[in-house]
């Protein structure tokens, strides 16, 4: 084309669409805005579950990536979502990878085959619903406990927060032990050192002469979990009838205590990154719908009371809260899984060499317009018993699939709407600067880091006053039941089980590990 000739625009390929702009995505400019979630340009792709849903409308059943140097494949279609996930003898989870042998290789995290299938048989009995019983009274109890130390006077950093009252219930309420204050504040801080240090070691991996960020700080964080696991084993409260996860697993390991105590830095791992995760973006949630707040300390009132019998907390008398824990899980949720072919393969008709990182973008299905009506927009109600047509967690995959499903998928059933409960019946949650930025941090399960509030003491009520009860359910579509086993609400998918980590496969472009978005 000569200089000064006009251009012919007619010739030129198409613009792909934006998220914003493709039609029949059930994504329109105004939910984006409403959203408050904007990510950078170097994390978008990863982290922003709309993006990747309108890239994987525009592929094939798998897509080839590129990220610098990298190359990694993504599954579209469900079908193959669901061998990738099943398939272990094929596809290799992320945390039995040699690179992170010194942290995730511990216990039943770095286990394979059949070391890995006993170790989940030894603690099933234990994390069993009949078990579980009297859990939802543990778990209130405890929240309400740990709900006292959090400062009402001043504005919080609700990241650490959340990750000292996800330490305390895993600690005290699932595994029956305790935490010296100084070591459950230790790790409220380091999580997202351990957290971020596990994603960068995986991905900088294939360059082991490239040096990861954070290393230190990494190793400090590696250690105090490690101490703690030495806590929690020293600290142990058996239950009368030997039946409790610890007291499972010192009888299987006869007197190998470090075997035992590998566990439990494994189960301290991904309880507390999952559950702290999950209640970070509810308060987030919570400050940016007043009215879902306010509907949620009604139903607590309503079910509990002021001061609940032994027996009278039960995860099924809060439906709403459930419902809540599920659209966090959705919106909010781990974006994708990753595995690593063990050798060369075929899938959807693209050959994968050996070694590829294969993704699995969880995030892009629970944005599916043709399951969930207005898929960005943040609604709990479509959740509700009397949502029409009803809608299954199932598909959401909060607890990963195959032979990495999380093995503690019914007491997080319980532990995720009743600590919610809990938070809200004891205090209002409103942001500190509206309109301030919040990043979204690149962890094992991305967090709102800076996201700051005031927890004040809740408002009584006036007498007679009608509770608001938000917005009306969406009127989700009825498409059938996606990949993955049908499961109840979620606090998030589990490192432990291969549902909980998201590593990038290749270092991003950008300035940092953090995207950013604004407090609502």
């Amino acid at each position: 084309m000569r200089r000064g000739q006009p251009r012919d625009r007619s010739r030129e390929p198409r613009r792909p669409q934006n998220v914003s702009e493709k039609k029949g995505s059930g994504t329109s400019r105004t939910a984006r805005r409403e959203s408050g979630i904007a990510y950078s340009r170097s994390l978008r792709f990863w982290l922003d579950p709309a993006n990747v849903a309108v890239r994987l409308q525009q592929a094939g059943p798998v897509l080839r990536t590129r990220t610098g140097p990298a190359v990694a494949f993504q599954m579209n279609d469900p079908a193959l979502l669901r061998k990738v996930g099943s398939s272990e003898d094929v596809f290799q989870f992320w945390g039995t990878d040699p690179c992170l042998e010194d942290v995730a290789g511990r216990g039943i995290t770095g286990a394979e085959g059949r070391a890995h299938r006993e170790r989940r048989a030894v603690m099933r009995p234990a994390l069993a619903a009949p078990r579980l019983k009297g859990l939802g009274t543990s778990v209130w109890s405890r929240t309400r406990h740990l709900v006292d130390g959090i400062p009402s006077d001043r504005p919080v950093d609700v990241r650490y927060e959340m990750g000292r009252l996800a330490a305390g219930l895993v600690v005290e309420t699932v595994l029956n032990s305790t935490l010296s204050p100084e070591t459950l504040s230790g790790l409220a801080r380091s999580r997202s050192a351990v957290s971020a240090g596990m994603i960068w070691k995986y991905t900088l991996s294939p360059w082991p002469w490239l040096p990861a960020p954070r290393q230190r700080a990494f190793r400090r964080a590696a250690a105090l979990l490690d101490r703690a696991s030495r806590e929690v084993y020293d600290n142990h409260r058996p239950d009368p009838d030997g039946g409790d996860v610890v007291s499972l697993l010192k009888r299987a390991s006869g007197d190998d205590r470090r075997a035992v105590e590998h566990d439990l830095y494994a189960l301290l791992l991904a309880g507390i990154e999952t559950t702290t995760g999950t209640l970070a973006w509810a308060c987030y949630e919570l400050g940016r719908h007043p009215e879902h707040q306010d509907a949620l300390r009604a139903e607590a009132d309503a079910a509990f009371g002021a001061a609940p019998s032994s027996e009278g907390v039960r995860a099924e008398l809060l439906p709403r809260a459930a419902g809540f824990i599920t659209e966090v899980t959705r919106v909010h949720g781990i974006p994708f899984l990753v595995r690593r072919t063990r050798d060369a393969t075929c899938l959807g008709g693209q050959s994968l060499p050996a070694r590829a990182v294969v993704t699995l973008p969880l995030g892009a299905l629970r944005r599916d317009p043709a399951r969930y009506a207005r898929p960005d927009d943040f609604d709990p109600l479509r959740w509700s018993p009397d949502a029409q047509p009803p809608l299954s967690p199932g598909p959401v995959l909060a607890y990963g699939l195959g032979p990495r499903y999380c093995p503690g998928a019914a007491a997080a059933d319980i532990m995720g709407p009743v600590a919610l409960a809990g938070l809200v019946h004891a205090r209002t949650f409103r942001m500190a600067r509206p309109g301030r930025k919040v990043r979204v941090s690149l962890e094992l399960t991305p967090t709102p880091k800076g996201l700051s509030m005031v927890v004040a003491p809740r408002t009584p009520r006036a007498e007679g006053a009608v509770p608001p009860q938000g917005p009306g359910p969406a009127a989700d579509s009825g498409a059938g039941p996606g990949p993955g086993p049908q499961t109840g609400p979620g606090v998030g998918s589990c490192p432990v089980s291969g549902s909980g980590s998201a590593p990038a496969p290749a270092p991003g472009s950008g300035s940092g590990s953090d995207s950013d978005s604004d407090e609502r």
